[in-house]
């Protein structure tokens, strides 16, 4: 399989990333996010230590991730019992 070679800067830092699976416009946007959250971080807790900024921006983004599986999830579950209810009022309908 071939191997994608990018070099991304995240928070003033340049990276090599290589992956078999992510196209490069993948890489660089995913890198774009992580800067930018790492940026943020900085700029509301100007922490001396860049380890502790990607720790947190870390734990942001699996938050921001999870939220949104979560409300995901719920759309899933709300979908599925309005379908249920649609067929009980076929079944009902339909002799």
């Amino acid at each position: 399989m071939k191997k994608t070679e990018v070099v991304v800067t995240i928070f003033g830092n340049d990276y090599r990333v290589i992956s078999d699976d992510l196209n490069p416009e993948r890489i660089k946007e995913v890198a774009e996010i992580v800067d930018s959250k790492m940026k943020e971080i900085h700029r509301e807790f100007p922490l001396p230590s860049t380890t502790k900024i990607a720790v947190l921006a870390c734990l942001n983004l699996v938050d921001d991730f999870l939220q949104r599986e979560d409300q995901q999830t719920k759309k899933i579950s709300e979908t599925e019992e309005r379908i249920r209810s649609l067929i009980l009022k076929l079944d009902e309908a339909v002799p």
